[in-house]
Formats: structure tokens, C-alpha cells, sequence
């Protein structure tokens, strides 16, 4: 079994830094390790697809720097047809980084829908700024997708493709907050309004405003939370984590901080068997 290994290598790129591709349906990109980089991008960080043809498997991302990037630090999107499963993202620091984590399912084909299950995620400390993060880098990326508040990370598969089995685990994300609903506003009693967007290309700012200001959890399945805190600086109108059509998800020693009157912490709408603080 052929390894492929992506070690203490420093990538500064205009776009992507690392990206894995998977352009035949006949064929899997597998047996990957991605350790101990260090990754400034005005695109995403470490990402897998858009070509994500015939699926990804087993891959570990170890040990790794994401800083001054203008997307996400992470981004599966599963949007050809194709397969994202058994994963691991351990020990991944994330700083001046405009999105932490974007998980995605697609289908940019009519009858291409992807599908992503066995996603582990542990040990991230990240740090999103309230500012443009590349601002004044030689290959700054486009302000896009506004108007919007700074978004939280997402997890957002499709009504009839869930993403399955993710757990993140000892998670500490510093958001800026601030959301301002004379800006943009999208309430807990409105969620429709945010788009499926199936056949879109997939960036994390692609539904514009979210109503979480944590995590936005959407068709998704077997998600696990253990010690994920995150630390809003600045009030926000928005819910620290805001789950819509979810199953079977845990949520075990979630912390959430943010300035102003106590709130909760936590909003659920068409979802079922849901704990919270277990």
C-alpha cells in the first residue's frame, strides 16, 4: 500500500495551500499523511476537493500551522458524486484565519451527490480575526458573499445526503463576534431562508448570513461535541451553535463565552435525539 507524506514543508500561496484532488470516479485518493506544515494562503489551507470525483480515504493531517488565510483553515466538500471517509485532523492551530471548519456535501451534477462519513477532528485552537485576514498580502482573495457577519464554521450536508459520523473533540475557537443585525440578520425563526445552494461551488461564506456565530450544523447525523469551547469577544445577536435537521448528535462539556445578558448556548429545529452536556 503506496503512502504519500506532505512533512515540514512551509506553503505560501495564492491559492490553496494543500489540495488533495480526486478527478476520476475510477479512482480514490488514499493514503495520505499531511504532518507538521506550516500554510499561508488567501484560499483555503488544507482542503480536499473541488474535484472530488471518486472520493478521498484515509488520510491524517497532523501537527499542523494555518495562519494569515483568508478562507477556512479546513474544507471537505464532497460535491461530485464522490466519497470523503475516515479522516483524522489532530493538532491543528489555526491563527488569523478567516474560517476554521467547513464540511460539505454537494451536488453540483444532477444524480452527482457526495457523500462524507468518519470525520475526526481533535486538539484545534484557532483564533478568527474580525478583520480581512490577508489584507495587504500580494494575492489577497476577493470580498465575496456579503452582506454577511464573520461566519462561524459549518458542518452542512443535504436533505438527502447527510454528513455522518463526525466528532470534534478538545476544540477551542476565539470568534470576534459582533454580529450586527443592521448589517445582516438571519433569526432562529426564519432558517428556511438559508439556501441549500446544492450545485454551488462551496466556500465557507457561500449562504451568506448565518444565524450562529460557533458552529451552523445542517443535515447532518452522528455528531459528536467533546470539550469544544468557544469564546465569542464581542456581543453577538447570533446563537452560539445552531443545529437544523441533525440526528443523534452529543454534546459533551460544550462551553460557550460571550459578552452581555446570559443566553443559550444551543438551538435545535427539526432535529432529534439531540443531548446536550451529557
Amino acid at each position: 500500500m503506496a503512502l504519500i507524506i506532505i512533512t515540514n514543508s512551509y506553503f505560501d500561496a495564492a491559492d490553496d495551500g494543500i489540495c488533495l484532488k480526486s478527478h476520476s470516479a475510477d479512482f480514490v485518493c488514499q493514503n495520505v499523511f499531511i504532518h507538521n506544515n506550516r500554510i499561508r494562503t488567501s484560499a483555503n489551507g488544507i482542503k480536499f476537493g473541488t474535484a472530488s470525483n471518486g472520493g478521498f480515504r484515509n488520510v491524517r493531517i497532523v501537527n499542523n500551522l494555518v495562519f494569515d488565510t483568508f478562507r477556512s483553515a479546513i474544507t471537505f466538500a464532497a460535491v461530485d458524486g464522490g466519497f470523503i471517509e475516515d479522516i483524522v485532523v489532530d493538532t491543528l492551530r489555526s491563527l488569523n484565519t478567516g474560517n476554521v471548519i467547513f464540511l460539505r456535501i454537494g451536488e453540483r451534477r444532477a444524480g452527482k451527490k457526495g457523500r462524507m462519513n468518519n470525520i475526526s477532528i481533535s486538539n484545534v485552537y484557532a483564533e478568527v480575526p474580525a478583520t480581512k485576514p490577508d489584507a495587504g498580502y500580494n494575492y489577497e482573495g476577493p470580498v465575496e458573499d456579503n452582506p454577511r457577519n464573520i461566519s462561524p464554521s459549518s458542518i452542512v450536508g443535504m436533505p438527502d445526503a447527510m454528513i455522518e459520523n463526525v466528532t470534534l473533540k478538545n476544540i477551542e475557537i476565539h470568534h470576534p463576534g459582533g454580529g450586527n443585525t443592521a448589517y445582516a440578520r438571519v433569526g432562529l425563526d426564519e432558517l428556511d431562508i438559508v439556501p441549500e445552494m446544492a450545485a454551488s461551488y462551496p466556500e465557507f461564506s457561500m449562504f451568506k448570513e448565518l444565524p450562529a456565530w460557533g458552529f451552523f450544523i445542517r443535515h447532518a447525523k452522528n455528531i459528536k461535541f467533546e470539550n469544544v469551547i468557544l469564546i465569542c469577544a464581542k456581543k453577538d445577536y447570533r446563537t452560539a451553535v445552531v443545529l437544523d435537521d441533525v440526528h443523534d448528535a452529543t454534546f459533551s462539556l460544550l462551553k460557550t463565552s460571550e459578552p452581555g445578558p446570559l443566553k443559550k448556548n444551543l438551538f435545535s429545529r427539526n432535529s432529534t435525539g439531540v443531548v446536550t452536556n451529557k
